[in-house]
């Protein structure tokens, strides 16, 4: 059995057992020296994205906090362990480097922001929400075991209205020619997934998707998938509105 086997099948029992949010609080509040590892895709991976922006944003506002945000984001990868046809290899898949990211620079808190390329840009099904939920709740009993609390973002939208693309009735959908409603029935409903997680490690979640997709025209450009410097920002300011110090 492959290890990406052995982890679905692990958290595919874990779902059926009802894990409660173990704190009401509306912010998330840091302590003073954390180090704070953020796991994402190639929006996360950006070098002077929401990260950095968000270092910025603290670093200003609460120098004596002395925290330190570590970009750990990938390009490609995603938690479900899906790859369309046309992509030029496997995707990334994060519980292949996980563990070993961990064992190296422990962390205090940890950010996840995935979702764009879990659904590989095809039709919905229940089999592919079911891996979209796996993936984040093994990511979530990985930071059980290790006694990490975790920030879980909704995945940005695919911004289709501000950024067209050719889109085909074709069953090979791909990054390349998303289904034409991968926003409303795939990233939604991954949207409602992550807003309404219940895991005792999942100390918040912050709505990304809405505030972009609301403001798709400036957070843009030629591209449906990745926000702009504009689209980077409103993701940061969304994030520290929503924690305390």
């Amino acid at each position: 059995m492959n290890r990406r086997h052995f982890l679905n099948r692990s958290a595919l029992a874990l779902l059926a057992t009802p894990l409660i949010g173990c704190s009401d609080d509306n912010k998330f509040r840091f302590k003073q020296g954390q180090i704070i590892g953020c796991f994402g895709d190639s929006i996360t991976a950006v070098e002077n994205g929401y990260v950095a922006l968000l270092q910025s944003k603290i670093d200003s506002a609460h120098p004596t906090m002395d925290l330190k945000f570590m970009n750990y984001g990938l390009s490609s990868e995603t938690v479900t362990g899906l790859t369309e046809k046309d992509h030029p290899g496997p995707r990334p898949y994060l519980f292949e480097r996980l563990d070993g990211i961990l064992d190296k620079t422990p962390i205090d808190v940890a950010f996840f922001c995935y979702g764009i390329n879990g659904g590989i840009y095809g039709k919905p099904s229940e089999k592919l929400f079911k891996s979209f939920k796996i993936g984040v709740y093994t990511f979530l009993e990985k930071m059980r075991q290790r006694k990490i609390p975790a920030v879980l973002l909704t995945p940005p939208p695919l911004a289709l209205k501000a950024a067209p693309v050719e889109t085909s009735r074709d069953t090979d959908f791909g990054y390349k020619n998303p289904y034409p409603k991968y926003e409303e029935e795939v990233l939604q409903e991954f949207e409602r997934i992550i807003l309404q997680m219940e895991h005792p490690y999942a100390k918040l979640e912050i709505d990304i998707h809405t505030p972009l997709l609301e403001n798709q025209a400036t957070c843009y450009d030629t591209d449906p998938i990745h926000p702009n410097q504009k689209g980077h920002e409103l993701i940061a300011d969304t994030i520290f509105r929503n924690l305390a110090f």
